[in-house]
């Protein structure tokens, strides 16, 4: 397989684990390929989802393309996302580090991982996620804050730290965070719809930072790719995939490293079919599936009377503590519809079937309430609803068994497994949430789904594929390596192997942080990545601030572009076309464009266009060269032109080059050379000499 690489490394999953994966190995040299099995959301794609549940809801099959999700087990229930940026884009922002109990865990002290040797990744990594206090106390953040003085707690109170780029409300501004690399960022507008992705760029989701990066650096992000099967063969990996929709579009990308970050649930599934149904990775950990954690949490919710609106802010904005194991916070939810047929009466009780008896009653008895808590007018302007978490421990196991509605399918299932279950009636939760109520005068409710289902309902999973010190107690070791599975590796919650009891988005980035500093170099016969020779031009420049130089850039020579002076000039884009133009070029007959190659053609110069394809680069699309004056202000530049008979639109295309600003490479201008279009002008881009490939 020595020259049939499609990639270095193959990550599966873009959400805070193979983001930070993408990036940091992007960095190091690697070529990095990122199988996303979610589309690309734009912000059209979220303003849509909060009026249509079809683009709000996941379940492809079914038609539903949006991104989040709810999977319902036996004995717990786990929402999330999916999509390029995975978790982040339902996720409330709250960066929390976790407290000393999660650094007692045996498996962590055993792996010598301790405050101390994770605080530098956590710092790095809330960096990387925009981390401020949030500045925003509204009513809301007053009645939480009444709540905690009420049961004696008001010391614990105060703001959560957050990712969120609060800005000047509205107003949007060059990147504040990465020197220029980054996006246009804006001022959050304070309207409490986080958890259905931020349309308006003031949520920092990992398509602002690590993904954004990971692209600039070379990474490539393939969406709408879902992997169904890992192949070890000699010095690798045979990854295959499939279209989440439409089954019959498949494909195999050979990787020399795999890094699986999936989430939990993608992870582990993903594992338990490769080790029993395809026997592709037998060695894999007897352990799999088992020592799944949630927060211990519970959600709870306060109702206002009509009239009272607390939408006005971020998701989450405050928090306190009513005892030292527990955790509370507020949440604004906006957007969230679904939440009204899933509130119903408070009711306490330990024993779920007697809880679940008595909620059911309380129903049956006051049905008029129900039925005006579900009609309810301006209902998620008026609603609260409390995350409660705990940092005791709980245990679940997940294995790869026959469904009980398909039978001829296996399926995720949960199971107990000793130990504590994921509790689905916290005491303390609804002790807050009555304080709540009364300090608002609103009604206390719980979720029906844990009070007459009697599941723990969670965002929060963890494990399943924990860090361990050898497959008896992992199935991950220190590195993240799969033990009995050379060069294959885990990078998201599912390694976590003891209880955060915080919301645990903060830790999770920072152990692939730590991951990612452990991670071999690239091989010394790996190509380099299109990212890796990219100028600092392609770094601190833009679209406009590239046409705004053109004028005073110089024409170079055209030996100067030969293959035999200059080797393969890669190409590059540059901010906003970073992302849009790889796409748009495979439209038109150009997918996976990596560059230009020029030679010698008796007294002229010819050249052809690279695009990458397994093994190596092929030749598309010959051209010519030849020194001419610019379309855009008639001074000298090498001009590249297309015969007459190209296919249809490069007959039309000139290319225009000139030396960059920082005379590394050059700028590329291209056009289309037709009347009334010539004046819209050109789009350029970035060609760096790759010597020696």
């Amino acid at each position: 397989m020595a020259q049939g690489w499609d990639a270095d490394v193959v990550v599966v999953g873009s959400g805070f684990g193979g983001a930070v994966a993408a990036l940091r190995l992007a960095e190091a040299g690697h070529r990095v390929v990122v199988l996303e099995k979610g589309r690309r959301l734009s912000d059209a794609d979220l303003l849509r989802a909060r009026r249509d549940p079809r683009a709000y809801l996941w379940q492809p099959g079914a038609g539903l393309r949006g991104f989040f999700w709810q999977r319902i087990f036996k004995h717990v229930a786990i929402i999330g996302g999916t999509g390029v940026g995975g978790g982040s884009i339902v996720w409330a922002g709250v960066l929390l580090e976790p407290g000393d109990d999660f650094y007692a865990a045996p498996a962590l002290a055993d792996l010598g991982i301790d405050r101390a040797a994770l605080a530098p990744h956590l710092a790095r990594a809330a960096s990387m996620l925009g981390r401020v206090t949030s500045p925003h106390h509204d009513r809301m953040d007053d009645h939480l804050q009444a709540a905690a003085r009420a049961i004696g707690a008001g010391d614990t109170f105060g703001p959560v730290p957050t990712a969120i780029h609060f800005g000047r409300p509205g107003v949007t501004e060059p990147d504040p965070f990465f020197g220029g690399r980054g996006p246009e960022r804006t001022g959050c507008r304070l309207c409490g719809e986080c958890l259905l992705g931020c349309p308006y760029g003031a949520k920092n989701e990992l398509r602002h930072n690590y993904l954004h990066l990971a692209e600039q650096e070379g990474a490539e992000i393939r969406a709408e790719h879902e992997v169904v099967a890992l192949r070890p063969v000699e010095g690798g990996y045979l990854v295959e995939t499939r279209h989440p929709w439409r089954r019959g579009r498949r494909s195999t990308l050979a990787a020399r490293r795999v890094v699986l970050a999936g989430g939990v649930l993608g992870t582990v599934e993903l594992l338990h079919r490769c080790r029993g149904e395809l026997a592709t990775l037998p060695h894999v950990s007897p352990l799999l599936g088992r020592h799944v954690r949630t927060n211990s949490e519970a959600l709870t919710a306060v109702l206002q009377p009509p009239g009272d609106d607390l939408s006005h802010g971020p998701t989450i904005s405050s928090h306190f503590h009513p005892d030292p194991t527990t955790h509370v916070t507020q949440n604004r939810y906006m957007g969230g519809w679904h939440m009204r047929a899933q509130l119903g009466p408070m009711v306490d009780d330990d024993v779920p079937a007697r809880r679940a008896r008595r909620v059911v009653g309380a129903l049956a008895a006051h049905p008029l309430a129900q039925a005006r808590l579900v009609g309810a007018r301006d209902f998620l302007e008026r609603l609260t609803v409390l995350t409660t978490m705990q940092r005791h421990d709980s245990e679940l196991a997940l294995d790869l068994r026959r469904s009980p509605w398909q039978p001829w399918r296996r399926v995720l299932r949960s199971r107990l497994v000793g130990g504590v279950r994921p509790p689905s009636n916290l005491p303390v939760a609804n002790r807050v949430t009555r304080a709540f109520a009364a300090a608002s005068g609103g009604r206390p409710l719980n979720l029906l789904g844990e009070s007459v289902g009697g599941l723990s309902v969670t965002a929060h999973i963890l494990g399943g594929a924990v860090m361990g010190t050898d497959e008896t107690r992992g199935v991950v070791d220190a590195r993240h390596e799969v033990h009995g599975h050379p060069g294959l590796y885990v990078a998201d919650a599912s390694v976590i192997p003891a209880n955060l009891g915080v919301n645990p988005s903060l830790t999770i980035t920072a152990l692939a942080e730590r991951f990612a500093s452990t991670f071999p170099p690239p091989p010394a016969d790996a190509p380099a990545p299109q990212g890796a020779a990219m100028s600092h031009t392609a770094r601190s420049h833009t679209v406009a601030s590239l046409k705004r130089a053109w004028s005073d850039l110089a024409a170079p020579d055209a030996d100067d572009l030969l293959a035999e002076r200059a080797g393969d000039l890669a190409a590059s884009f540059v901010a906003p076309l970073t992302r849009i133009a790889p796409p748009g070029l495979g439209l038109v007959g150009l997918p996976r464009w990596h560059g230009k190659r020029f030679r010698r053609a008796g007294a002229g110069i010819e050249g052809v266009n690279l695009v990458r394809q397994a093994g190596g680069l092929a030749e598309v699309l010959p051209m010519t060269l030849a020194t001419g004056t610019s379309l855009a202000d008639g001074r000298p530049a090498l001009v590249v032109s297309y015969a007459s008979d190209a296919p249809r639109p490069w007959r039309w295309v000139r290319d225009e080059v000139r030396r960059a600003p920082d005379g590394t490479g050059f700028v590329g201008m291209t056009f289309v050379d037709l009347p009334g279009l010539r004046r819209l002008g050109g789009t350029p881009f970035l060609l760096t000499p790759t010597p020696g490939q």
